[in-house]
């Protein structure tokens, strides 16, 4: 509701000098003009409940606007009245002032200044700005006692209190948004957890030994034209990297090792895909120079090929695989297109070739198991971090729900009414 107009005389103690002649007027939305004189001091302040996003529902803080008038004004436009302190006119407002504890100084901020004729501002004296801040507290300590407080403080809520509780209801519904794909993220590591866990205590099965009888293989293009056979001997199942196998190819102007086995960077805990590294790798990642780097077309490739499925997977496609040409330890270059078909094509053909193996599954399982440890750990600390967040976004959700009823609580009935909301729903 909007208070009666009332005016009254007073007079109020200034430290440091003698008493400040005022002049209270209640306006409307809790607003209170005071108009004061006295040494070296004359003008209007206004003090006006702040109600702001994000703060109290019930106004607890007070900013002080230097000049008359509701409406607000330019950044290079005077206000009716503006006080003036030893001369010097004092521009702009002070925010965020507790009356209970008003400052005791240097609580002026960048707002308040001086603004010339010529349309600059200029920063207020360190005399001006103790007269205005000691003229400030007596003023607000005065509103602080008023009778009709918590009338001002309704009215200035009250108009915003629709306003304030729709914004609410946008950050509620923002949190619980994201509650609920936290909570969907949370069932999801649970499942990974799971699996992990079963694939720890599965029982492990012993690969078959490498093979070295040499098998024929075909190499077709991404257009299955026929680009030749190779010889392929398998040298090692590698116990440097579980889960792969070391093949040496020869033939059709390929020579030297590829390392195959599966594609572990990928969140699922039973790695698929493929793994390709070139050369007899010793580990399955930023192995940069391997020994027995095949040469295709007479250039020595390097590198490796990550193939997240295998259901796509037929001797003609994908169309193309990764191949570099080293320049140095860590960096290189593409290698030439027909040298990057060629070595494609071996790549389909030895992927086909590992995944017929008759212990593939044996070949998956250790691969997996390899990775667990490590992946059960990291899920396990996944976990945590999704509850905290989850349940930090529901009481986010509910902070911002009981905010919009205390609100509409507010813009229903009175400040009374809201602060008997906020006790309800404590």
């Amino acid at each position: 509701m909007t208070t009666t107009p009332l005016t009254i005389r007073t007079n109020l103690p200034l430290a440091g000098s003698g008493p400040l002649a005022a002049r209270v007027t209640t306006l409307e939305h809790g607003r209170v003009r005071y108009v004061v004189r006295g040494p070296h001091l004359r003008g209007t302040l206004l003090v006006i409940p702040e109600h702001l996003y994000g703060g109290s529902v019930i106004p607890s803080t007070v900013s002080v606007q230097f000049g008359d008038g509701a409406e607000p004004v330019g950044y290079y436009e005077h206000r009716p009245d503006e006080p003036v302190v030893y001369g010097v006119q004092v521009h702009g407002w002070t925010p965020g002032i507790n009356p209970d504890a008003v400052p005791t100084g240097y609580f002026l901020g960048r707002d308040a200044t001086n603004l010339r004729d010529n349309r600059v501002h200029r920063e207020l004296s360190n005399g001006v700005r103790r007269r205005a801040e000691a003229v400030i507290r007596s003023v607000v300590t005065h509103w602080s006692h008023l009778p009709h407080r918590a009338q001002l403080i309704e009215a200035a809520a009250r108009p915003k209190a629709q306003q304030m509780a729709e914004h609410e209801r946008d950050l509620a519904v923002q949190a619980e948004r994201e509650a609920a794909e936290l909570q969907a993220a949370r069932k999801v590591a649970r499942a990974r957890l799971y699996c992990l866990t079963g694939i720890l205590r599965r029982t492990p099965q012993a690969p078959a030994p490498a093979d070295p009888s040499p098998v024929r293989l075909a190499l077709v293009d991404h257009r299955r034209h026929p680009m030749g056979t190779v010889t392929v001997r398998e040298i090692a199942v590698s116990t440097d990297v579980p889960g792969s196998v070391v093949y040496e190819v020869h033939g059709a102007r390929v020579h030297g090792r590829f390392t195959l086995g599966r594609h572990t960077l990928r969140p699922e805990p039973m790695p698929g895909g493929i793994w390709v590294g070139y050369g007899h790798a010793r580990r399955r990642h930023f192995d940069y120079e391997r020994a027995d780097e095949p040469s295709v077309n007479g250039v020595t490739i390097s590198g490796d090929w990550d193939l997240h499925g295998t259901q796509d997977l037929t001797a003609a496609t994908p169309a193309e695989a990764p191949a570099r040409v080293r320049t140095s330890r860590t960096t290189g270059h593409s290698a030439p297109a027909a040298t990057n078909r060629r070595a494609a094509a071996v790549l389909r053909a030895l992927a086909l070739h590992y995944l017929a193996r008759a212990d593939a599954a044996a070949l998956q399982l250790a691969a997996a198991q390899d990775l667990a440890s490590s992946a059960l750990a990291e899920t396990r600390r996944e976990l945590r971090t999704l509850r905290k967040r989850h349940h930090h976004a529901r009481a986010q959700a509910d902070h911002h729900r009981l905010r919009e009823r205390q609100y509409r609580a507010l813009a229903r009935g009175s400040a009374a009414t809201a602060v008997q909301a906020m006790k309800n729903t404590a």
